[in-house]
């Protein structure tokens, strides 16, 4: 079990000895500038939910790729899938070699692979924008997240939650200031949206890399906060635990409550409520600000209600909300809601790399977390076609009626799922 202080308590010294404040305030600005590194470098990142707007202007007739809906959501279903390739590779690497170099690399493959796509000139290239933004950027995006996730840890080994929360919210802030950007890109090239990416992707590579710059781990009291945070379960042993598995799920049925219903909010609080296309992007818009704040949030939340009560509260208020939309008819209703079902939503990014850490140790969480974002891949990919279909065949009250109780139904998972037992000395 990890020490309750952040370092470890020297030896008491005798009176009039000074007090080593120097190094002790030398590893605090470490941390404040590793931290202010790592929401840099996450904002790029965080841009991918920004699609949708790229989305619509391919598919518009007035542009040169006039794309179907199904053609359009292919790069972004693509780069979703191979985030978990990223997050395996990041993870296996951190083992191996220091933060810097990593972040480094999947900066260059995230903003490379928005550049590539860039080039593209209408409908014959759409292949540039499927290998460049489904293929190269997505796993550079795995590999971007996992990295800062696992490194901000070892920095706050006793606030580990809260940790990946201001890791992952700099991830949920980029999908935040994405939004407008991308908006206000693919009107400017209305007629070759995929211009867009070529701004984006200069703008993300000087960001990224300047972030990857500061990148460094913590020095080895900070890391270790005491002699057993280095002993942990290295990543076959945590994966013949049903614990893996059991966190896996949870994090599956957490991501997919929320991606989701964003998937189709726009439409949905249009068909249940009848707000209007520009009330509805706006509404998209600031449910993004709540996916932010639910990552620091539930990260100190979970640090005081405990991390798998934080998940059995995560999930049943989705569930819960998700139920309430099913019946909502009006926009007063709708909007908190909707912004409930996203701060739980993004809470859960904070939440899960900490109840790894706490369950398997630090030593090799990357890896072992890199694994068990496979659940965000398969979320990301059958939640949304799962919403999609049941909104065709029944409406989407009874789409988001199903998911909610499905949601709640998975609340009880938390409660099976207890720290595996501790290895052999």
């Amino acid at each position: 079990m990890l020490s309750s202080a952040t370092l470890t308590r020297p030896p008491a010294a005798p009176p009039g000895t000074p007090r080593p404040r120097g190094r002790l305030g030398r590893i605090g600005r470490r941390r404040g500038l590793v931290a202010a590194a790592v929401v840099l470098n996450q904002l790029a990142y965080g841009s991918v939910y920004s699609w949708s707007i790229l989305s619509a202007g391919l598919q518009s007739p007035q542009s040169g790729f006039a794309l179907g809906r199904d053609e359009a959501g292919l790069p972004f279903a693509t780069a979703h899938a191979l985030v978990f390739v990223g997050t395996v590779l990041g993870g296996l690497l951190m083992s191996r070699r220091p933060p810097r170099g990593i972040a480094v690399l999947a900066g260059v493959l995230y903003a490379g692979g928005l550049l590539l796509a860039g080039c593209a000139n209408g409908r014959g290239d759409f292949w540039l924008v499927l290998l460049g933004y489904g293929v190269i950027a997505g796993v550079g995006l795995g590999l971007g997240y996992i990295v800062p996730t696992t490194m901000l840890q070892k920095w706050f080994p006793s606030h580990r939650a809260l940790a990946a929360g201001v890791a992952t919210g700099g991830f949920g802030l980029g999908s935040v200031i994405g939004a407008p950007l991308m908006r206000a890109l693919v009107a400017h090239f209305h007629a070759d949206p995929a211009r867009a990416l070529l701004v984006l992707g200069g703008i993300f590579l000087v960001t990224t890399l300047t972030g990857a710059a500061f990148f460094r781990n913590p020095p080895q009291p900070t890391a270790t906060a005491g002699r057993g945070a280095l002993r942990g379960h290295r990543t076959a042993q945590a994966l013949r635990t049903p614990q893996w598995y059991l966190l896996t799920v949870i994090l599956l049925f957490n991501t997919a409550a929320g991606i989701s219903m964003l998937s189709v909010v726009a439409p949905a609080a249009g068909s249940l409520t009848g707000l209007s296309p520009t009330a509805a992007a706006a509404l998209t818009g600031a449910l993004g600000v709540f996916n932010t704040v639910g990552r620091p949030l539930w990260g100190w939340l979970s640090g005081r209600t405990g991390l798998m009560t934080a998940f059995v509260l995560m999930l049943t208020s989705q569930g819960l909300c998700l139920i309430a939309l099913s019946q909502v008819s009006t926009p007063a209703m709708f909007f908190p809601l909707a912004a409930l079902v996203c701060l739980s939503f993004g809470g859960g990014f904070a939440t899960m790399p900490a109840v790894a850490s706490e369950f398997f140790g630090l030593a090799h969480v990357g890896a072992i977390y890199g694994l068990m974002l496979i659940g965000w891949s398969l979320a990301g990919i059958f939640g949304p076609l799962l919403v999609s279909r049941l909104a065709a065949d029944a409406g989407y009250g009874t789409a988001f009626l199903v998911l909610g109780t499905i949601t709640v139904a998975a609340a009880a998972l938390p409660w099976l799922t207890s720290r595996p037992k501790p290895l052999p000395a």
